[in-house]
């Protein structure tokens, strides 16, 4: 009788932890994962970098997007993804000078006017971007051009204003295939 009980006794237990095990197996199995998605789908092969393992970045994005402030972003980062945290685009945003295909660097200051700002048409008439006046993230919005070219056409432009838009191959590291991709895009005036 006693050996009854202890094997009844065992067989409840058994179908408790069996129920718990089955609940928390379907609670655990439906709890959302944190994924970043990216589309590559347009980058030359040649271009890409190795795959590694990533660290994270934060990126200051304010202006026309939904939710301004400072998102942490996986390492190699697009502008798109950071827009894409930020909530997505105001109706009303400017982005014939955004580059959404970027690469994003870690303390990096994104702004995205509404269309109508002084500035952005101060800075981008008839949506050409002034080598002579635009700031280093404007300059690295084009194609082709990083920090560094950025950066040089800042210091050719300091020491003397372009003249012509054929004058940026003039700076080190900018020749006819870039100038082919740029010259629709910028302007002196």
């Amino acid at each position: 009788m006693n050996n009854s009980i202890y094997k009844k006794g065992l067989a409840v237990v058994l179908i408790i932890v069996i129920i718990i095990m089955a609940v928390l197996g379907i609670k655990l199995s439906g709890k959302e994962k944190e994924v970043f998605f990216t589309d590559y789908s347009n980058t030359n092969e040649e271009n890409e970098e190795p795959k590694e393992a990533k660290g994270y970045i934060f990126v200051d994005i304010d202006g026309a997007v939904v939710s301004p402030g400072v998102y942490k972003l996986i390492e190699g980062s697009r502008v798109i993804d950071a827009i894409n945290l930020a909530g997505g685009l105001k109706e009303k945003a400017f982005t014939q000078n955004l580059n959404k295909a970027r690469k994003l660097v870690d303390g990096e200051k994104i702004y995205i006017y509404l269309e109508g700002d002084e500035e952005a048409e101060r800075l981008h008439p008839n949506n050409l971007i002034n080598l002579n006046t635009a700031s280093v993230d404007v300059l690295m919005s084009l194609p082709g051009i990083g920090e560094v070219y950025a950066n040089r056409i800042i210091d050719y432009r300091n020491k003397k204003q372009f003249s012509s838009i054929e004058e940026i191959k003039n700076i080190e590291g900018i020749g006819d295939k870039t100038f082919e991709k740029l010259k629709e895009l910028i302007t002196v005036n």
